[in-house]
């Protein structure tokens, strides 16, 4: 999650400065804003600082002789806040006034935080849908396997449910449920190939639903 937004400037003697920051209290480490300065060279361009006790994305821009910073936590990609850094830098060009430069800042750090949870959001309800769907196949998995133990089934139905569970399975995965003499066993797995009901991979050794 971002933790904080500062500008720096050129001076002569002391090298890269801070301009404006918000929050008032954030902390940047000196070696950081000059190794900053220098490897934006005074030239238009965007550069993530990722080091042991650092990680920002920052911006230099050319029209007002400013570099733009975005601090971010240990774990944030500073990829994903590239397009934020490049909105800021469009309003940059339109103010004048330090004021509004100063509340801009703001605005552009609480939109951060903004797009930063909401990413974290989507993160959360995917992971969520997968952990359902993980548990759902379980569920289909148990009762599939159940099913195909079933003696009420024919050796035919065995064949599809458990190509049904597990999308792909051997001669020995089919083994170990359908209980039939070999002749009959290979002789319903050969009609299934042949009327195209189930496909063979001989370089892998399995087999698969035709679907």
């Amino acid at each position: 999650m971002p933790n904080g937004i500062f500008l720096i400037r050129w001076d002569e003697v002391e090298g890269g400065m801070i301009y404006l920051k918000y929050p008032e209290d954030l902390e940047i480490p000196n070696p950081v804003v000059q190794q900053i300065t220098i490897s934006h060279n005074f030239t238009e361009s965007y550069i993530i600082t990722k080091e042991k006790n650092w990680n920002s994305v920052s911006y230099y821009n050319e029209n007002k002789e400013i570099i733009i910073v975005l601090g971010l936590n240990r774990f944030d990609d500073g990829n994903d806040y590239l397009e934020i850094l490049e909105k800021f830098n469009k309003e940059i060009d339109k103010l004048s006034d330090e004021e509004k430069l100063k509340e801009n800042l703001e605005a552009m750090f609480h939109i951060s935080l903004d797009a930063f949870r909401t990413t974290e959001q989507v993160i959360t309800k995917l992971s969520n849908e997968v952990v359902y769907l993980k548990t759902r196949e379980y569920d289909f998995e148990v009762k599939f396997d159940f099913i195909t133990k079933s003696n009420h089934l024919s050796v035919k139905s065995k064949f599809l449910f458990l190509l049904a569970i597990k999308d792909t399975a051997t001669i020995e995965d089919f083994e170990k449920v359908i209980k039939t003499s070999k002749r009959w066993f290979f002789s319903v797995l050969e009609t299934l190939i042949r009327n195209e009901v189930v496909g063979y991979d001989s370089k892998k050794d399995f087999y698969f639903l035709r679907v």
